[in-house]
């Protein structure tokens, strides 16, 4: 007879992980596979592509990074009129592109439930 599932798969839990493991697939009533299958297939998971806007955003980010830097610069150099107003000169760009990131985190681009079947190895 040949089984119907061939595949394995081995993962590692901690201690508390697996405790949660065994007391949720308990009190489900089903065994191991089969809760694992049930959580795989109820589950949505948010998988984030990164195209262009996506990009830009951490191109911004990285720029941020950068004037944060000059202006602590400023400041341990005793220049704290220069790095208060440099400071300001950021702040509405600053808010702006946390905001975008915030929406894009929020809703991703992408869902990773499968709509249709993977094609074949041979591609058919």
């Amino acid at each position: 007879m040949k089984r119907k599932r061939q595949h394995q798969l081995l993962f590692r839990l901690s201690n508390e992980e697996l405790a949660l493991f065994n007391a949720k697939q308990s009190a489900s009533g089903l065994n191991k596979t089969n809760f694992l299958l049930s959580l795989l297939k109820s589950a949505t998971i948010k998988v984030y592509a990164f195209e262009d806007s996506a990009r830009q955003l951490y191109n911004e980010l990285r720029k941020i990074g950068v004037n944060l830097n000059q202006v602590a610069y400023l400041v341990n150099s005793g220049y704290f009129d220069s790095a208060k107003e440099s400071l300001y000169k950021m702040q509405n760009a600053y808010l702006d592109v946390f905001e975008r990131l915030k929406c894009f985190l929020e809703k991703p681009l992408l869902n990773a439930q499968i709509t249709e079947k993977p094609p074949d190895k041979d591609g058919e």
